[in-house]
């Protein structure tokens, strides 16, 4: 546990000396959010309806964008390596960088969410609801785009096939989240929030297993 703390601390102070990834992010989620506003135009019905499934879409595109960034310097000047030299697990590495990368995306979705809803005409019930959702499914977001981040560095000629590869294990999340009913049955917000967290429950392990196993690849 003082081992998990501990690299949490080191991945936020780093986050905080380059915020550039973050930047990034809030950059290219508004402007992203901007050009779909103008190119509906100003039917306020077909922007409320629009509002969630085009939100999550810039959300995933904006989450793998800015990914690679949590692993990549780690991994080109050798602190991967050295942090497992140094009795750091797999599992700890990989588990503190998905909790930093979570709670440096809070703030920044916090303010952009509310600003954007105002361009789509959403109103502060449903902002909020919004909102509430969206943070029920960014650990599971999260947890699969560092994995998909670690295994760009190990798929290192094709990326294309890595986008591939992780895109399926966003869909459950993305289905539950932005849909009020499905197969035909009304979704009711308990049962939504139940799916949301046995997803992250599910997803939770599996990522560990296969981020050890490829923090591990990494090295030899």
């Amino acid at each position: 546990m003082n081992n998990l703390l501990i690299l949490i601390k080191r991945e936020i102070k780093l986050i905080l000396r380059n915020s550039k990834s973050l930047l990034s992010y809030s950059s290219f989620f508004f402007i992203s959010l901007l050009i779909f506003v103008f190119t509906i135009g100003p039917d306020n019905e077909t922007l409320k309806k629009l509002y969630v499934p085009i939100l999550w879409v810039i959300v995933i595109f904006s989450l793998i964008l800015i990914s690679e960034s949590f692993v990549l310097e780690d991994y080109i000047d050798g602190s991967l390596s050295e942090l497992q030299f140094l009795g750091y697990a797999e599992e700890i590495i990989f588990l503190a960088k998905c909790i930093a990368m979570f709670f440096s995306l809070v703030v920044p979705n916090i303010i952009l969410i509310p600003i954007t809803s105002i361009f789509f005409g959403v109103d502060l019930t449903y902002t909020l609801n919004t909102i509430f959702i969206f943070f029920l499914s960014l650990p599971t977001l999260t947890l699969i785009t560092i994995l998909s981040a670690f295994m760009s560095l190990q798929i290192k000629r094709n990326k294309f096939i890595n986008f591939i590869l992780v895109m399926p294990f966003f869909i459950p999340t993305v289905i539950f989240s932005t849909s009020s009913n499905f197969f035909n049955y009304e979704i009711n917000p308990e049962f939504k929030f139940f799916i949301l967290i046995g997803l992250f429950l599910i997803t939770l392990p599996i990522t560990i297993i296969f981020g050890k196993l490829i923090i591990k690849e990494l090295n030899y």
